[in-house]
């Protein structure tokens, strides 16, 4: 599913950007950027959430660190993290329900092809999951950046 709106951009495909590239061709580029973004998101997500949960279990290499971090301030980056690890999924799954229905739209129709309905509630809630596990991610990466640095000062 693509995570653009075409409401803000140009109505059909065969309109031709300055650059030369159609609008499906911009489409296709957008969707390979939403998989790297989704990529990077969960291995920033996994990193944090792991350096967190070594810090709360005091590894021993972590040792002069771990007693300066505020347990809560861990736990709250944790959740964070998961959350936006649940979020992905859910962009996915909700994702996934938006593109089935244009799927059943498409086998219905006598031209078959179909357009996302951008008005439904999956593809707002896939829409929306994207924008906030970046969020959460960025906020989540730059919390336990401030706190091993203010510990570490």
């Amino acid at each position: 599913m693509s995570l653009h709106r075409r409401g803000r951009r140009a109505h059909t495909a065969s309109v031709r950007r300055q650059d030369g590239l159609t609008l499906a061709q911009l489409g296709k580029e957008l969707d390979t950027y939403s998989v790297a973004i989704s990529t990077q998101v969960r291995t920033i997500n996994l990193g944090v959430l792991g350096l967190s949960w070594l810090m709360l279990l005091g590894d021993e290499k972590l040792a002069n660190v771990a007693p300066k971090l505020s347990h809560p301030a861990l736990m709250a980056i944790a959740l964070a993290c998961l959350l936006a690890l649940v979020l992905d999924l859910g962009q996915y799954l909700l994702g996934e329900r938006a593109v089935l229905a244009a799927f059943d739209d498409a086998n219905k129709s006598e031209q078959g092809s179909a357009e996302y309905n951008e008005a439904s509630f999956a593809y707002r809630a896939a829409f929306w999951c994207y924008r906030a596990k970046l969020v959460l991610t960025l906020m989540a990466a730059a919390m336990l950046i401030a706190l091993v640095s203010h510990a570490l000062i």
